[in-house]
């Protein structure tokens, strides 16, 4: 290691000591601290891709850590951990805004806000929202179809099918579509081998 850069690591050593030295002794300070330092490094990152803009990858941990450093400053609770998913959930979004061809982006982008929808409803209602990753999960892929990803319109329908079941009301719906989806089909088959007979 270059003599140089050795204060660096022998400094960051301390802090991070010092920091977890607060926290185990239940101090708040510590928690605070390591909140404001994930803030800078999202904010770093951040200051990076716009001094770049080749470097779009860095928009993802950017706002992972805002997110992350938020977490830690509120405390524990449902909107604290939505948070880090929240901040993960834009990185990808911004990627894909800045990159349009980084469609690929929308995919965790849209299932990490959803995951985080899902803790607020969750935490802050108190109601099983389970059925919320369906819908989003339908919405990103249904959003890629519509961006020109045809293939995306197969997983789009494929979640909502879970939707159906999770639903009581759908689950009857169900209970009498299904079977007669089956019938309408067998009999379509039906005619059509009859009338090619």
């Amino acid at each position: 290691m270059a003599k140089g850069g050795g204060w660096v690591l022998g400094l960051t050593l301390v802090l991070l000591g010092v920091l977890l030295l607060l926290q185990n002794l239940g101090l708040a300070l510590g928690r605070v601290l390591l909140g404001v330092l994930l803030l800078g490094g999202g904010g770093g990152f951040l200051v990076a891709y716009g001094q770049d803009r080749g470097l779009w990858w860095a928009l993802i941990p950017g706002f992972g850590l805002l997110g992350l450093g938020l977490a830690l400053l509120l405390g524990e609770g449902a909107v604290s951990g939505a948070l880090f998913l929240l901040g993960l959930g834009l990185g990808f979004w911004a990627v894909f805004a800045v990159q349009r061809d980084h469609w690929w982006a929308v995919i965790p982008g849209g299932v990490l806000l959803t995951l985080a929808l899902v803790a607020l409803v969750e935490g802050l209602l108190g109601v099983e929202a389970g059925w919320l990753l369906f819908v989003g999960l339908a919405l990103t892929f249904g959003l890629l179809f519509f961006l020109g990803q045809r293939w995306a319109l197969w997983p789009a329908l494929g979640v909502l099918v879970p939707l159906g079941l999770a639903s009581e009301g759908l689950r009857g719906l169900l209970a009498y579509a299904f079977p007669l989806a089956l019938v309408g089909a067998g009999a379509y088959l039906l005619w059509r081998s009859v009338g090619k007979g």
